[in-house]
């Protein structure tokens, strides 16, 4: 029988912070395992993690972003009659209302309408009619994505496996959920939150974001020493899901959220790094203008046919946008519809650029790149199970 695998994602550890001077714990297992990049996918954290559960890319699955274009099942409808409270200024006092919000009605709407989560983020009021929650489980759940995650994989295998999100249970409740794994355990899949939430607060170049590396450093350390003294000996693989690029200009799109056509005649979704939008007309004057307002003065590019191909986020339908115009690294859009407050780093740029590459130690020889969409088939490998269908594609 194969030895347990231990999986731990540190989230937006990037390449070149694996130094002995600033992670001496993933410095010196790099030195004993070898070290790789991580080239990520074009899409945020969401997105990411599903490429890594399922071994397939966005286009293989029809998943790509938490929330969607979807008009005729919004659970938002309802809410739209708050439009007018778009025009409330400033921004912060709209962000906190939503927040409020989406602990209060929105989450007792989920509850009914059976999503297990369910956020209004800062979605425009006047559009909520538009978009909807694209899950209504979570993703480690049985069946949750259009395809089978190592999950279910290893469910239907019959191999125990647990999920241990430090975010959700806090570094004292991971640590004890560690302590406490049934012995006969064969997968654990820990996530570590601490970098990323770090770098979008504080910035790269921030001595407090040095201080939570070195703690999480620290701390993925205690991780493996506890699923190890727990489970006993471990096959071992760490790995971050992409890497990080400082903020060093911010853009905003007020046109957008006042301009008389939204929402009846287009939409728009602000993502940090990404501006999406769609037409409900085929005025060539409205979408030229809409384009314009969008990328006038602005680092980045429409992605051509080729490129969403390229990026493997060529879909069938409409769900995630009918154009999407990229920035370039270290310029960022706030508002946008993700972000309480302003971000002093960001992920989700060109997964070409250098700054955006993650680590992957124990995962592949050493040297090179790996791709998300190898985690899942090396973990069931790992484990002595089937993963002849889960080939990367090209």
């Amino acid at each position: 029988m194969s030895r347990p695998l231990l999986y731990v994602l540190v989230d937006a550890v990037r390449h070149d912070y694996v130094q002995p001077g600033r992670t001496p714990y993933l410095a010196r297992l790099a030195d004993e395992r070898g070290l790789s990049r991580m080239r990520p996918l074009l899409g945020y954290s969401d997105a990411i993690r599903a490429a890594i559960f399922t071994g397939r890319y966005p286009d293989e699955i029809g998943y790509w972003m938490e929330y969607c274009y979807r008009p005729q099942e919004s659970p938002f409808a309802p809410l739209q009659r708050l439009a007018p409270l778009d025009k409330l200024p400033p921004d912060i006092l709209r962000r906190a209302l939503k927040v409020a919000l989406s602990q209060t009605v929105v989450r007792r709407t989920g509850k009914r309408l059976d999503y297990s989560h369910l956020s209004l983020r800062h979605l425009p009021f006047r559009a909520l009619d538009r978009f909807d929650w694209t899950l209504r489980t979570e993703m480690s759940a049985p069946g949750a994505l259009g395809a089978p995650t190592m999950f279910d994989r290893l469910t239907d295998a019959g191999v125990p496996w647990r999920y241990v999100d430090a975010f959700k249970l806090g570094k004292q409740g991971m640590l004890k959920a560690l302590d406490e794994l049934p012995r006969e355990t064969r997968f654990v899949f820990v996530y570590l939150h601490q970098v990323d939430m770090a770098s979008h607060l504080f910035g790269i170049r921030s001595p407090l974001f040095e201080r939570a590396l070195r703690r999480t450093d620290a701390l993925t350390e205690q991780v493996v020493e506890r699923a190890r003294r727990r489970l006993g000996e471990l096959d071992l693989a760490v790995f971050s899901d992409h890497g990080m690029s400082p903020v060093d200009r911010i853009v905003s799109y007020p046109s957008l959220w006042t301009h008389p056509a939204f929402p009846e005649r287009f939409c728009f979704a602000l993502d940090a790094t990404m501006v999406r939008l769609w037409f409900e007309d085929d005025s060539r004057e409205l979408r030229d203008e809409v384009r314009g307002l969008v990328s006038r003065g602005v680092a980045g590019r429409f992605l051509s046919a080729d490129e969403r191909r390229e990026l493997h986020l060529d879909f069938d339908g409409r769900l995630y946008g009918d154009e999407i115009f990229l920035l370039e690294p270290r310029t960022a859009i706030f508002p946008n519809f993700h972000s309480m407050l302003r971000p002093k780093a960001m992920h989700a740029y060109h997964p070409d650029d250098s700054e955006q590459h993650g680590i992957a130690i124990g995962v592949g020889r050493g040297g090179g790149t790996v791709q998300l969409v190898e985690l899942a088939p090396h973990a069931l490998r790992t484990l002595a199970l089937d993963a002849t269908d889960l080939a990367p594609a090209a």
